[in-house]
C-alpha cells in the first residue's frame, strides 16, 4: 500500500493540520490516534528515490524522522497515552533495529527479518508479515494478517505498514554505508 492509500482494511494514515504529527483513521474516516514526533524530530517529505524522473519518484509523501531510541507519542482518541521507538540506538544488527510501541497495557514489536520484511507482534504473538516491494514498487507495502485483530492492533498495524514501514539493512550494509561516507 501507498502511504495515501487505505490498508487492506480500510484505516488510513494522513498529516495532522500544521504537520505536527500523522493522524491515524479507522475504515469511517473517525481519528483514532496521532502519532507525535520527540521534539527536534520532524517531519520531512520523502521522493521516490531515484534521481531520474518517473512516476512513482514524483509522488512524494511524508514521513516522520525519528532519531535512533527517541521516544514519539501516540495518543489515541480516548486520551490514552503510549510511546513508540523506531529503533535502539546504535543498533547495527538487524534483530536490534526493531521498532517497540507500549500502549493500553500492550507491548508491539516490528521484527525486521530482511532489507524489505518485517514481523508484527503483540505480547508475543504475531499479528501479521509485512513486505515492502522492491524498486519501482517500493513505496507498496503488502500485509498478510495471521490473526484476528481489535482496533487498537489495527491503529498500530497501520502504523508499521505506513509510517514505519517493514525493511532495515544489516550490519554489513550499515558498515559499508558508514565506510562510504567518511
Amino acid at each position: 500500500m501507498k502511504w495515501n492509500t487505505p490498508t487492506e482494511t480500510g484505516w488510513f494514515v494522513n498529516l495532522a493540520e500544521g504537520g505536527s504529527a500523522v493522524s491515524i483513521f479507522d475504515p469511517s474516516g473517525s481519528v483514532q490516534g496521532e502519532l507525535i514526533p520527540a521534539p527536534n524530530d520532524e517531519l520531512v517529505s520523502v521522493s521516490g528515490g531515484r534521481k531520474r524522473k518517473s512516476s512513482t519518484a514524483e509522488q512524494d509523501r511524508p514521513r516522520l524522522t525519528f532519531r535512533k531510541g527517541r521516544p514519539a507519542s501516540l495518543r489515541l482518541s480516548d486520551g490514552t497515552i503510549g510511546t513508540l521507538i523506531d529503533q535502539r540506538p546504535k543498533a547495527m544488527r538487524r534483530k536490534n533495529k526493531l521498532c517497540e510501541v507500549d500502549i493500553a497495557g500492550r507491548r508491539y514489536l516490528f521484527v525486521h527479518s530482511s532489507g524489505r520484511k518485517a514481523t508484527a507482534r503483540r505480547d508475543g504473538i504475531v499479528l501479521a508479515h509485512m513486505e515492502r516491494g522492491r524498486w519501482s514498487g517500493r513505496s507498496i507495502v503488502t500485509r498478510r494478517t495471521l490473526t484476528a485483530t481489535d482496533a487498537l492492533d489495527e491503529c498500530v498495524l497501520t502504523l508499521f505498514q505506513k509510517v514505519v514501514t517493514p525493511g532495515r539493512t544489516g550490519a554489513f550494509d550499515q558498515v559499508l554505508t558508514d565506510l562510504s561516507n567518511i
